[in-house]
C-alpha cells in the first residue's frame, strides 16, 4: 500500500504555515485546504494515529478496504451510509471497495459490500476543500449510527475529541490495519474545518475520512468530523473537515 504524492499549492484561513498532507493510505489524487489565506506549498500523502492506542471499541467506525487492505477510515451515520473523506473516493470505483468492521481492518469480523461511493460534488483535490464524502452500502451495518454535530464556533477550542483510525503510528507509514484512538484538543476553528497541532498525538496514513468524536454523558459520541490532512511526518499537526458544515450534503444520502 503505497502513498500518493503530489506537489500543489493551498491556502489555509487555519494560519497553518507548513507542508499539507492528505492522509489516505493508497488514495487516488491529491488534495488542499479550503480556508483561505496564504498560499503554500502542499503534498499529499497518507495517515494514522500516531500517540493513541488500539481498540476493540467505537463499533461504528471502520476501514474502508480495497483487495483486502485497509486504505481509509469511515463511520456509520446511517444504517447504509458511512462518512468519509472525499479524497478516500476520488476516482474509485464502489466495486472494488468493502466497509470492515472490527479492530483489525486485515481481519474483519464483518465485511459489507459498497454500492456507491459519492465524493462532495464541490471537493476540489487541488485545494482540499469540501473533503467529505459518503460510502452507500449494500446492506445495513450491524452497528449503531452516530449522530452528526450540528453546530460548531471558536468556542470549541482547546476541548478534547477523540480521533480513530486505521491508519500508521508514524509518518514512516508502519503500523497501519489496526483501529486505534487517541484525544486531542482542538487548537484552531475555520469555517469548514478544524486544526489540531499537539506534537505528540495525531492523525497519519490510513486515518483519513475517520471521525473525530466529541464524548458526552454516558459515552455518547456524536460525529464532529473527518480526517482531511495533516504534515508529512504526522508529527506536526493535522486538519479536519467540519461535519456540521456539510450537513445538507449528509442529511440528502440519509
Amino acid at each position: 500500500m503505497l502513498a500518493s504524492h503530489c506537489t500543489s499549492s493551498v491556502k489555509s484561513s487555519l494560519n497553518v504555515a507548513l507542508a499539507l498532507v492528505a492522509l489516505a493510505l493508497a488514495a487516488p489524487g491529491c488534495a488542499l485546504a479550503g480556508d483561505d489565506n496564504a498560499d503554500e506549498p502542499v503534498e499529499s500523502a497518507a495517515s494514522s494515529i500516531v500517540g493513541g492506542q488500539a481498540t476493540s471499541g467505537f463499533v461504528s467506525v471502520g476501514a474502508l478496504t480495497r483487495f483486502g487492505s485497509p486504505f481509509c477510515t469511515g463511520t456509520v451515520i446511517a444504517p447504509r451510509l458511512v462518512a468519509t473523506a472525499a479524497h478516500c473516493l476520488d476516482g474509485v470505483r464502489a466495486s472494488t471497495v468493502r466497509f470492515a468492521l472490527g479492530p483489525n481492518g486485515f481481519a474483519p469480523q464483518a465485511t459489507l459490500s459498497v454500492v456507491e461511493v459519492i465524493p462532495h460534488p464541490q471537493y476540489d483535490a487541488r485545494r482540499i476543500s469540501n473533503d467529505i464524502g459518503v460510502v452507500v452500502l449494500g446492506q445495513d451495518a450491524p452497528v449503531p449510527a452516530v449522530p452528526v454535530n450540528a453546530s460548531m464556533d471558536a468556542g470549541w477550542v482547546g476541548r478534547q475529541l477523540v480521533f480513530v483510525g486505521y491508519g500508521a503510528t508514524s509518518g514512516s507509514g508502519r503500523g497501519g490495519g489496526t483501529k486505534r484512538a487517541v484525544a486531542i484538543p482542538i487548537a484552531q476553528v475555520g469555517a469548514t474545518q478544524f486544526a489540531y497541532t499537539d506534537r505528540a498525538r495525531n492523525t497519519c496514513f490510513g486515518d483519513s475520512g475517520g471521525p473525530a468524536f466529541a464524548v458526552g454523558e454516558d459515552n455518547a459520541l456524536t460525529l464532529v468530523g473527518v480526517t482531511s490532512y495533516g504534515d508529512s511526518a504526522c508529527a506536526r499537526f493535522g486538519v479536519d473537515t467540519r461535519v456540521d458544515a456539510y450537513r445538507a450534503f449528509l442529511d440528502a444520502r440519509r
